[in-house]
């Protein structure tokens, strides 16, 4: 008798056989205004939109693994800048509205922002260094193939809102919005990833620069642990792959690293500040915005905020100096984990 994660197996993938549609972002609504997405269906021939243009796509594939370095997986396929921009300010929450999504692909869903050197019409999308704004990934995984992030995408009308964080400072970007399905990723290789890509044109009271960024392709590797994952089975944590979440805090000059793990139910946020030279580490656990710090070695000290139930250990490291304060919240979760 086969057993149970076997029966799950094989029913899935007899589904997934029969689905031929993925979809790509049809709609964008922000501030009372609808802007139309691309569809491939448009070829070259399609209206001036804001968002990328992907005339390669007429299959609605996905992009997988051995893709990862290649141009293709910065905003899918042959992808061309968008020839408008959309209008937002700092703060604002855009709702992005998928035209179908398919019930078994399963997995995380991460937004980033990338600045363009001028307007983003004429961007080189290889030269886009982009950060991680919003993730999420496993909300549930006691019962295989677990409850994720497009789940909840499927069950808010196959949209899903992104916040342009307050403290982004004016200037043009692109935003790139993607889901990664992981029903085949127990097989090295399976991965799916479906990015879109949209101009912005942000204004209002920001300050704060996100950074240096990273390309696209940089982002993941086959052998990753969120990338390489089998859903088929119970799970107690899922790391959500590709570089550190950002996110708005105090202002400071500098430069500084750190690196964090924790467990979180909800939403949460881990963050490191770093005060001097040399490294220190703090523990804290936290439940409706509490917040903790232990001070190490060195001048060095870790911090860890959140929302929700979260806890999780910091390191920080300090500026070369010993004199720089980096008070971004720059929050690396690369072992994110949801404990059930």
């Amino acid at each position: 008798m086969p057993s149970l994660t076997a029966s799950i197996l094989i029913t899935t993938l007899s589904t997934i056989s029969s689905v031929s549609a993925h979809g790509y972002v049809s709609q964008i609504a922000v501030n009372g205004q609808q802007y139309q997405g691309y569809n491939p269906s448009f070829g070259t021939q399609g209206p001036s939109l804001a968002a990328w243009s992907t005339p390669q796509n007429t299959d609605l594939g996905p992009i997988v693994p051995p893709k990862y370095t290649d141009p293709d997986i910065i905003c899918h396929r042959g992808a061309t800048p968008g020839q408008e921009h959309i209008a937002v300010n700092a703060g604002d929450t855009l709702k992005l509205t998928w035209n179908t999504w398919p019930e078994t692909h399963h997995g995380p869903v991460i937004d980033y922002l990338a600045p363009c050197d001028g307007e983003c019409t004429g961007a080189e999308k290889t030269a886009l260094k982009f950060t991680k704004i919003a993730e999420k990934g496993l909300i549930d995984g006691s019962t295989p193939p677990g409850n994720w992030a497009s789940d909840q995408l499927l069950s808010s009308g196959v949209s899903w809102d992104v916040k342009i964080p307050q403290c982004v400072k004016p200037g043009n970007y692109v935003l790139r919005h993607e889901i990664i399905a992981l029903h085949e990723a127990f097989d090295t290789n399976k991965a799916q990833n479906y990015p879109q890509c949209i101009n912005l044109k942000i204004t209002g009271g920001g300050s704060s620069a996100m950074g240096e960024g990273v390309p696209a392709t940089q982002f993941y590797k086959p052998g990753d642990p969120g990338i390489t994952v089998g859903i088929y089975n119970p799970l107690t944590g899922y790391e959500i792959p590709g570089p550190g979440l950002w996110s708005c805090g105090g202002g400071g000059g500098g430069s500084g690293s750190g690196s964090g793990s924790g467990s979180t139910m909800e939403s949460g946020s881990n963050s490191v500040t770093d005060t001097g030279s040399g490294s220190g580490s703090g523990t804290s656990g936290e439940m409706d915005g509490g917040s903790g710090m232990g001070q190490g070695t060195n001048g060095g000290s870790g911090s860890n905020s959140g929302s929700g139930m979260e806890s999780g250990m910091d390191d920080g490291m300090g500026g070369e100096n010993g004199t720089e304060t980096n008070m971004c919240r720059r929050e690396i979760r690369r072992s994110r984990k949801f404990r059930a």
